[in-house]
Formats: structure tokens, sequence, C-alpha cells
């Protein structure tokens, strides 16, 4: 029946989706699959060309959501500590997030029957703006955005430069549109109104503009600075903490950074939560660890407790930075915490939800109170831990405070052998490229590696090994800034803004034609 082929039609977009990002656990292996995008919307859109209803147009759109979603996040079963809630986890946020799919469908069609703003524009500007409103809506989840596959495309991935990853998505979807377009009409057809064609040629040429002005060679001053990785590669459960299990976590530790005695690094990167314990209650351990190699500054996870009043406590997930003497020359607390991961949602708003979390022993987290570069002599590093390199605006906060180039933190152990790390890494690269500043990514059981400011990456490690990474890594001296950076996330409020006035002017054209 007609149905079962739009269903079956809505499958295959997800399908594609799907393969159109890390779906193994070396990512090289879809290295050369950036390209599936840019039809994988075809399928889904095909069928808005058909005679469909409002209700039609949501349930295929979360149908493609559902697939894909499920698909490429299906390692959220893996962690193993959450036993069977890890599936729930699984099925509802796939659920969730397909939401999104659903609803830029239908709005889409909505913008065409109902305000005369054709697919062309309508399909791209309402996916992008709620794709847009996915990475912050309820904490947000900004893993998988189109731009994110987009990441080997080096041409292509500068215009996060100018734009950040929306202007990417729009284009993506605006290419898989027009291509729909031409297979639905037989040929290319921009038989749009005048106002509908004004639109379309403005943002395309702020798009192309965009893209030309990303690839021209930056005139910025670059230096080097000397950058070594520890991946341990060992299990940081902290119901683990006995007194045996802390030496011998730091005797691996500290023969990871005597294999670096000959190459003198300026700075050693340990992982989230590296330390077993409490730095800032152990400073002594500090200065222990500078001794392993003279002159090498330390930039260490490890939690950090806050006594308050009442014997009450805070606990972070900080990043500490001490120099060749085992000071403690700075500190950054995670800024955006994991929901049930890190803390629950609400607690603080509900009383009986707080008790509920007390009488099961569950530690929540604190949020960091600020983003504030750390600084290495008189070199400004962003510092990022785990789940704060999906959020552009945190990265984005951290260069324009003086940022030169950004350090990711990361633990990732429980994910197993599946697409996550590959996954959390291409997404994490994209700030190096938003920001135009190279990235240092540590991540206890890989993977690893380093990100230049154009998105390529070095020195990759391989995921659940032992060992140590070290490069000489570019960082701007004269802190000049990226557009991105400067004005965010302006293109989403222009497209916005276009698609309000569009809304406005064809209803006007319409109420003149009815009165006619």
């Amino acid at each position: 029946t007609v149905k079962i082929k739009y269903i079956l039609l809505s499958v295959i977009s997800g399908i594609l989706l799907a393969f159109s990002f890390p779906n193994f656990i070396e990512q090289d292996i879809f290295v050369h699959t950036f390209f599936i995008i840019w039809i994988a919307f075809i399928p889904l859109f095909l069928i808005l060309y058909e005679e469909i209803s409002y209700k039609e147009t949501f349930v295929y759109g979360f149908i493609t959501g559902a697939v894909f979603y499920l698909l490429s996040l299906y390692w959220l079963c893996n962690i193993k500590p959450m036993g069977i809630f890890a599936y729930v986890a699984w099925l509802t946020l796939s659920l969730y997030l397909s939401l999104f799919f659903g609803a830029s469908m239908f709005l889409s069609f909505i913008f065409k029957k109902n305000c005369n703003i054709d697919f062309l524009l309508s399909i791209p500007i309402s996916f992008t703006i709620l794709e847009y409103l996915r990475e912050w809506l309820f904490t947000g989840f900004p893993l998988q955005t189109p731009a994110q596959s987009q990441l080997y495309f080096y041409p292509f991935i500068k215009i996060l430069k100018i734009t950040g990853v929306a202007g990417a998505n729009f284009l993506i979807y605006f290419v898989n549109i027009l291509i729909t377009d031409i297979i639905f009409k037989k040929k290319i057809n921009f038989n749009l109104t005048k106002t509908n064609f004004i639109f379309f040629v403005f943002i395309l040429s702020v798009i192309f503009i965009s893209f030309i002005i990303s690839n021209i060679k930056s005139k910025d001053n670059y230096k080097k600075i000397k950058i070594a990785i520890l991946q341990p590669d060992i299990n940081q459960d902290v119901s683990e903490w006995t007194g045996d299990f802390r030496e011998n976590t730091l005797k691996t530790f500290k023969e990871l950074v005597l294999r670096l005695k000959d190459e003198k690094p300026d700075i050693i990167v340990w992982p989230e939560t590296g330390y077993p314990g409490v730095l800032n209650y152990e400073k002594w351990r500090a200065k222990e660890i500078s001794e392993w190699l003279k002159g090498a500054w330390h930039i260490i996870g490890s939690d950090k407790i806050e006594i308050l009043k009442d014997n009450e406590r805070n606990y972070y997930n900080t990043a500490f930075i001490i120099d060749e003497k085992g000071n403690i020359k700075g500190e950054y607390s995670k800024y955006h915490l994991v929901p049930f991961g890190e803390y629950v949602p609400l607690q603080n708003v509900f009383s009986f939800v707080k008790k509920v979390v007390k009488r099961y022993g569950y530690v929540s987290f604190t949020p960091g109170e600020k983003i504030e570069p750390i600084n290495y002599k008189n070199i400004k590093l962003g510092t990022l831990i785990c789940y704060d390199s999906l959020f552009p605006e945190i990265s984005r906060e951290f260069v324009k405070k003086g940022a030169s180039l950004l350090v990711h933190m990361s633990y990732e152990t429980w994910y197993g052998r599946t697409p996550a790390t590959s996954q959390i890494f291409q997404n994490t690269a994209l700030r190096a490229v938003e920001n135009d500043v190279s990235l240092v990514r540590c991540v206890a059981s890989g993977i690893s590696g380093f990100v230049d400011n154009n998105g390529k990456i070095y020195n990759k490690t391989k995921i659940f090994t032992r060992q140590t990474e070290i490069k000489n890594v570019d960082y701007k001296e004269n802190n000049l800034i990226s557009f991105y950076t400067k004005y965010g996330d302006w293109f989403v409020y222009l497209i916005l803004f276009f698609l309000i006035t569009l809304i406005i002017i064809n209803k006007r054209e319409k109420d003149v034609n009815i009165n006619n």
C-alpha cells in the first residue's frame, strides 16, 4: 500500500543518516561516508510531494528520526553501571530526539501549505531551527548534528568559523530538498514567488560568502607549545578507590610520565578524573607528581570537594593545573553536567526529589560557577571536561575570554568498544574549527589526539590501549577570534527573522488576493 511505501522511505532515510556517522569503533572506516548525508533525507522529503496530511508528515519524520537515533546511539546500552536502565535511556532519548524530526517535517509542511513558503526554504529553515533547539532544550543533546558528519570534508567544514554548525546544517538540508525537488519535477525549477526568491538568493549568498571567507588563509601569528597526553586505560570507578588501587593508578600515571622524559613536554594532560582522589585536599600529591618529570606542568582531572555549613558538601568534577613545583595555579570545574549521570534534574526545585536522592545515597555533582580559562605562564587554556565539549557556547566563551587553545579531558571508558567515543571526538573537533584554535583531547581509554584549527586530527590513539602522545601544538599569539566566536549563532537568528518576515509578507499577499 501507499502508507507502507512511505514508511519504507522514512526508514531508508533513517538508515542512510545512521551510516553518515561513525558506526564502528575505528572512525577511519567511515571517513569517506560523509557524502551520504547529502542524499540521506531525499527518501523522506519525497513524501512531502505526495497527498498526505499534516499528521502524516509528523509521523514519517518521527520514523526517520527513530531509526536514525536507535541505530546510531545504541552504545548507550553498553553503560553497564546503569543496568537495565541503560536500555530505557537509549529508547527514551532516541524517541525524544525523534520528535524534532517529526516537528521539522510538520512545520515545513505548514509553512508550505498555509504560508506559501516553498519547500526549498521551509525545509532547511525549519530543520535548522529545530536542530538548534535540540542542542539546548531540556539541557540539550548536540551529538549527531548533520555538520558533525562533515568533519572530514575539510574545505566545507571551515564554514563553521563563520556560521557555526547552523550554516553547515542549513546547506545540507537545502541540497537534499533541492535534489528531491529536481527528482519530483524532473527538471531544475526555481519557480518561486518573488518574495521567496529574494530571500532564497540572499540566504544562499550569505552562505557562499561565508564559505569563501572561511577558506581564505588566516594571517594569525602562531607559536608552538609541546603538549603530551596520558591515556592510562584503567577503570576509574570511584567504588574501587581502595588504598592499593589508588597507589597502582598513580604508579601507572608515573610510568606514562617517565616515558616522556626525553621529549621534555611543556604540559602533560591527564584524562577526566584521572587522579584517584580529591586533589584540593591532597595538595602534597601535586608536589609528588611534579617531581616525576622536572620542568613539566600538569593539567589533572580530579574530584573536588567543598565543605559548606552543617557539614554539607559540594562535589565538583574539576581540572587543576599545577606548575613545575607542584603548586596549583588554577582550576576549572565542569560547567555542563550529564543529567542522571552526574546530577538528578529538578532536585533543587522539588524537595521530594532531593529526599529520594539522599535516601539512596546518590552523590550529585555541582556545576562550575563560571567559564574561565586557566593559565600556563602567559598562555590561556580553555579546559573542557567530558560533556562540555558538545556545547559550542562553552568553547566559544573560553576563546572570547582569551583562550589560545582548547583542552578536552574525558573518561568514556564505560561505552566499551562502540562508536560512542568516535562520535564524541568527531563532534568535539568541531569546537576547534568554530573558534579557529587547536584542540587537545585526552581520554582515559581513548580515543585521544590533537586537532588543528581546521579540524584535522593528528596522533590519534587506539582505543583501550595504554599510551602517550606528544605534539607541538599551534596556539595563537595575537588572540584574533573567528567571526563565529565573536557573534555566535547569528545565522540561526537571521533565518528565524527571514521566516517570520516571509510569513507576514505572504499572509498579506494572500489577504490582498482574497480581497481582490
